[in-house]
């Protein structure tokens, strides 16, 4: 099922948009596209994910409809200083759409995990292909969770994990439910800028605001 959101504040990213209740994994659904010519920009997102999965294969658990579950296609072919940076893209964009819409203090665990007082909030996976023509592009996929309540996550889960509500209740003593259609918009408007500095070869710069949301590890 396709639909389109008129009031993103990108040039790129989410010129086209696919929306499913439920998928194995979005970043498989990017990756075929991907392979068969779906444009840079071209976004996955689902709201259930049967076999999600994290870094080194680790599976990514999330109820129904209270996360983000999101992929997105970007044609950059990688420098080979460049390799690494994809998932901190990704991340930096998600701490900061935190901080400027909730004022949380989201920071960085890398290379590619956003926390909030030491508690997971969203993850990001990169994953490389190449298409039809031999040319090269990666998925960025990312999981936040927005709206999950304690009681959503596994007991084994709960003292290492958080979501934007809980994080959001802590801080403001009320509990509130967070839009995903907003923060949606201000983590694509924050990617779509700083992946242009990863086109640009902006490696520093990207390599410093990775370092001023860096999570403190002296801190416990």
């Amino acid at each position: 099922m396709k639909y389109a959101i008129t009031t993103l504040q990108t040039a790129f990213i989410g010129c086209e948009i696919e929306h499913y209740t439920q998928v194995p994994s979005t970043n498989d659904i990017a990756i075929a596209r991907g392979k068969a010519g779906a444009p840079e920009g071209t976004i996955v997102i689902a709201e259930h994910q049967t076999v999600g999965r994290g870094r080194y294969g680790r599976k990514w658990e999330a109820p129904p409809g209270k996360c983000l579950l999101v992929s997105v296609i970007l044609r950059h072919r990688l420098l080979r200083n460049q390799v690494a940076l994809p998932n901190l893209v990704g991340a930096i964009a998600i701490a900061r759409a935190i901080r400027t819409r909730y004022g949380l203090n989201a920071q960085i665990k890398p290379p590619n995990d956003v926390r909030i007082e030491k508690r997971k909030v969203a993850g990001v996976l990169t994953e490389l292909a190449y298409d039809t023509e031999q040319q090269s592009f990666f998925v960025l996929g990312f999981g936040v969770n927005v709206n999950i309540t304690l009681t959503d996550f596994p007991p084994e889960l709960r003292k290492i994990a958080t979501s934007l509500r809980m994080a959001a209740a802590a801080a403001e003593n009320r509990d509130t439910e967070i839009c995903r259609t907003a923060l949606l918009h201000a983590i694509l408007a924050e990617l779509e800028n700083i992946y242009l500095q990863l086109k640009a070869d902006e490696t520093d710069l990207i390599m410093e605001q990775f370092e001023e949301l860096r999570e403190d590890e002296s801190r416990h």
